[in-house]
């Protein structure tokens, strides 16, 4: 396996660099010679070039993450053996694992338990932090509440089903008998956030208020095109009741781990003035470049 140790030494490089506008990274003794083939002669230069345009931007981010992970989330005594764990869970399902991931250019079982699976830990308890840290924008930006939903396809069964809740049945027997044909909305208690397409944005909004109580809530709701209708028994919009139940429900959605990721980058300044992995940025992850927020509305606008 090649040693990329000066590759990575010339990567930092272009983090939070204050340099000027335009400033480009290189390595150190750029015109040593690597390798020979035929009558073609390649230096560490042109490597590092290769690599910083085919893979710089990723290890760039990668690095930054790193640096975040030791900051929010530093590597405990649980972290290794969640990472051992899950190491061993592998490797119960996979034959030659070891072998695989050398084949991958890891030098051995402790070397992937290093690089790749202690950071996905920390990935997750960074995650499972922020679920903390950021519960101001978490819940403008999502308005969650856990609630029991009721949908049916007439606004008479939608007024029926509301009466019967009123009159103190449970909501799953109500929906056994009014709910539409197939919906996963039929009664049983789950996390609502904005990012729940099927359900009217003035349902969502009720739901999340901090004047709404626990209880039926006294209305039928409609869908924009008025052929679905939704009523409601709120369980919960207390952040902390609901925290670890929110977390499960969003943490797989890669819209969520992205904005975990900006509010770090935020707080540490991020920055890169390398010309080269700035442009990469700004043409395909603008939001990562939180310095310019001119830069992360127009990631915002196309999201």
């Amino acid at each position: 396996m090649r040693n990329k140790s000066w590759i990575a030494a010339g990567a930092a490089g272009l983090l939070f660099l204050a340099g000027c506008s335009g400033a480009t990274a290189s390595v150190s003794d750029p015109d040593k010679e690597l390798m020979t083939i035929g009558d073609v002669t390649y230096t560490r230069g042109q490597e590092y070039e290769y690599i910083k345009k085919s893979t710089g931007p990723n290890l760039v981010m990668q690095m930054a993450e790193e640096v975040i992970y030791d900051k929010e989330v530093p590597v405990t005594d649980e972290i290794r053996k969640q990472a051992e764990d899950n190491y061993n869970e592998y490797a119960r399902t996979s034959d030659n694992l070891e072998s695989y991931i050398q084949s991958m250019g890891y030098k051995d079982r402790q070397d992937y338990i290093d690089k790749v699976l202690i950071p996905a830990v920390q990935a997750e308890k960074l995650l499972t932090k922020w679920f903390t840290d950021a519960q101001e924008e978490i819940v403008q930006e999502y308005k969650p509440s856990r609630v029991q939903i009721i949908q049916t396809d007439s606004k008479d069964s939608a007024n029926k089903a509301l009466q019967a809740l009123k009159d103190g049945k449970s909501a799953q027997d109500v929906a056994g008998q009014y709910q539409t044909e197939g919906t996963s909305y039929n009664g049983t208690a789950t996390i609502v956030t904005t990012m729940d397409t099927v359900l009217p944005t003035r349902l969502i909004n009720t739901l999340s208020s901090a004047e709404s109580k626990a209880g039926v809530v006294n209305e039928v709701f409609e869908s924009d095109d008025k052929t679905q209708f939704f009523v409601a028994v709120l369980v919960s919009n207390n952040y902390d009741d609901i925290k670890g139940e929110l977390e499960s429900t969003l943490k797989n959605d890669s819209t969520v781990t992205e904005k975990c990721l900006v509010s770090y980058l935020t707080k540490y300044d991020f920055r890169v003035f390398d010309q080269d992995i700035f442009d990469y940025l700004r043409v395909n992850y603008p939001q990562y470049l939180v310095t310019r927020p001119d830069l992360m509305e127009s990631a915002d606008v196309e999201s």
